[in-house]
């Protein structure tokens, strides 16, 4: 590894643990935080950029060529977007998305032979991020209920609580909405193997890769995953449907059932990611970070539960002041919503599901860690 790398990976890894210790002690990452890390990462790459000037003139027989700067520079746009969509869909308080954005884009300024790099580095890293996390949280969960209740009395309610929040998701969908869901889904997946087939380049390799639009649409599902279940969709796709097998059975006849079948076996695992990693898992990881709070206990900054922020999105009262309840936590404008909702409940005491924040740069660093070690994600390691 090159002096430059080998210097940026110090300062990034004294930078990364100074954001970490922050971040648990206070559940955020400052701005100020943020703007040195660009500033680290900047001067890494203009010190490699003087490196490669060098090696063009012959002054140094090991640098990277000016092709790798376009490529980094999109990885950090796919950076920048992941991070920026994690945000928007209520996964990630801002300080987290841009902390993950910056740690992100100095992997390959710290390997520039990173496993893959440019187009989807970012994809491996969350794999890591999500999947550690996700451990060490049910583990968590299940350990400290196991010392709290007898092991018995625990699963119990455990099982309990499952059923209902199964219960829950299964309340108020028709068959129709099943039925849209499926047709709107294989769709989606369909063009996927469209384009995959038909469009060329770069254009064609990214949608070759089938984990990329999974990431997408799991991560926005609290925000679009209706859309996939109307009856408008479901008559759209209805129609393209048609046209497929009407032009499928002159041009593509021999890839006809081939592209129907995989797009049916991309929506089944689909399913199961969205069911057991979205619906499941975040109902667990929550469970454990639960608490209730009145209303002269609100303040800024407290975040809702995803439960909590369904209801208040479904309630009409509100007028659409929580459709976007960012991890952020509540602003001012929203506590005084709450707070004047809460005491006019005919029910003394009123409280509300809120969660506690959870320091994720430590899991965003370790990810991270896991990427520069052993160069691939822990789905592939633990194979």
């Amino acid at each position: 590894m090159k002096p430059v790398s080998l210097s940026f990976l110090a300062v990034l890894v004294l930078w990364a643990v100074s954001v970490v210790s922050a971040d648990i002690a206070t559940n955020k990452i400052t701005n100020r935080k943020i703007i040195l890390g660009a500033k680290i990462l900047l001067g890494a790459c203009i010190a490699q950029a003087f490196v490669t000037y060098l090696g063009y003139k012959g002054d140094t027989p090991v640098f990277l060529l000016w092709e790798f700067y376009p490529m980094l520079a999109r990885h950090a746009l796919w950076s920048a977007l992941a991070g920026i969509i994690l945000w928007y869909a209520e996964i990630w308080p801002a300080g987290d998305a841009k902390f993950f954005i910056l740690v992100s884009a100095s992997l390959p300024v710290v390997n520039s032979q990173i496993r893959n790099f440019p187009n989807y580095l970012f994809l491996s890293l969350l794999v890591n991020i999500f999947v550690l996390a996700s451990i060490f949280a049910v583990c968590g969960f299940i350990s400290s209920g196991m010392r709290s209740a007898s092991p018995g009395d625990f699963l119990s309610g455990l099982w309990t609580d499952m059923r209902k929040r199964l219960s829950s998701l299964g309340s108020g969908k028709s068959r129709l909405t099943a039925l849209a869901y499926l047709f709107n889904m294989i769709f989606v997946f369909l063009m996927q193997q469209i384009f995959a087939f038909e469009a060329a380049g770069a254009l064609g390799r990214l949608f070759s890769r089938v984990e990329v639009l999974y990431f997408f649409i799991f991560i926005l599902w609290g925000k679009i995953g209706g859309v996939f279940k109307g009856r408008r969709l479901f008559y759209l796709t209805t129609c393209c449907y048609l046209v497929y097998f009407f032009a499928g059975y002159f041009f593509f006849y021999d890839r006809l059932a081939l592209m129907i079948i995989t797009a049916i076996v991309n929506v089944l695992k689909f399913s199961l990611l969205l069911f057991f990693g979205r619906f499941m898992l975040e109902f667990l990881m929550e469970k454990k970070d639960l608490i209730y709070v009145g209303a002269e206990e609100l303040s800024p900054g407290m975040v809702l539960s995803s439960k909590e922020s369904a209801r208040l999105k479904a309630n009409p009262v509100f007028e659409g002041a929580f459709d976007d309840s960012f991890r952020d936590g509540l602003v001012a404008e929203q506590v005084e919503l709450l707070r004047s909702w809460l005491k006019k409940l005919p029910l003394e005491n009123a409280k509300m599901e809120m969660v506690k924040g959870r320091p994720f740069a430590l899991w965003i660093s370790a990810g991270a860690a896991i990427s520069l070690l052993f160069d691939r994600n822990l789905v592939h390691l633990l194979k």
